[in-house]
């Protein structure tokens, strides 16, 4: 689910980690990959529901293929 509060908008779905130091978030049909910031989340949040929360102007969209 993707909500919108004021200046912020809000992602909930199911984060798996990758071994690259990033991360892909389940939301319905579709998945959003995340760069992670050091230190990474822990290992115990893989595959776990999550809420993020991020300033809209802080989020970019870049289509690509799978």
């Amino acid at each position: 689910m993707v909500g919108e509060d004021g200046d912020r908008i809000t992602f909930r779905g199911r984060l798996s980690l990758t071994g690259d130091g990033g991360a892909v978030l389940e939301v319905a049909d579709a998945q959003i990959l995340f760069d992670l910031a050091d230190p990474p989340p822990p290992m115990t949040v893989k595959e776990t529901w999550v809420e993020i929360s991020v300033e809209r102007n802080r989020v970019s969209l870049f289509p690509s293929l799978l």
